[in-house]
């Protein structure tokens, strides 16, 4: 009886590990960190809890550098990338905000988290489209549904602008917002990097 049981239940939990294995494919992941090597494909960098691991830029991937915005940047319609942090009342408060440029046109992707190792906050990165920016709440626009999110008086705006793989340097700090788990690291598709730690709230 207990070898017919082991039969039924071994090909069962082969499956569920399959499905639970394209399942975590599919969930984007937020890296933040320091670059500490980096090559025309490849960056081996260091995430803010410590931990090594490898970026593997993809062959279309967008690359991004800052510069200072304010709330006046923040109009109806302005893609934007939000990272915030959730409070006890299960509201969201803005850690810093990326303005996208209008050209050329930055697709938005879905909201994805991310436990972050300092203090063990979890953030949440959104990417979406500004409806409402008023009474210090952003309403954002964005595949699934709305999300609003506090503005604190001390916020980060910055505004992303275009760059190239030749501009990502080693020293450099970095977020990937909606990276791809990989089996030898993660893949990105939009990476932003700067030459500060307070670009990226660090």
């Amino acid at each position: 009886m207990v070898p017919r049981l082991q039969r039924m239940f071994v090909p069962g939990a082969v499956v569920l590990s399959i499905v639970a294995s394209v399942a975590m494919a599919q969930i984007p992941l937020v890296l933040r960190g320091t670059i500490e090597s980096a090559s025309s494909e490849t960056l081996a960098v260091k995430l803010r809890d410590g931990r090594m691991t490898n970026v593997k830029l993809a062959d279309d991937v967008h690359v991004f550098t800052l510069k200072q915005a304010s709330l006046a940047d923040l109009k109806r319609g302005s893609l934007v990338g939000t990272t915030a942090i959730g409070q006890i009342d299960g509201s969201q408060k803005a850690v810093e905000i990326y303005v996208f440029p209008d050209e050329p046109r930055h697709e938005p992707n879905v909201t994805a988290n991310t436990v972050v190792g300092r203090e063990n906050e979890i953030l949440s990165y959104t990417e979406g489209s500004v409806l409402d920016n008023e009474a210090n709440v952003l309403t954002i626009k964005y595949t699934y549904g709305e999300n609003k999110i506090t503005i604190p008086a001390n916020l980060r705006i910055v505004m992303l602008v275009p760059a190239t793989v030749a501009d990502i340097k080693a020293g450099q700090y970095f977020l990937v917002p909606n990276g791809k788990p990989e089996s030898l690291g993660t893949l990105a598709s939009t990476i932003i990097v700067g030459s500060n730690s307070i670009d990226f709230a660090m």
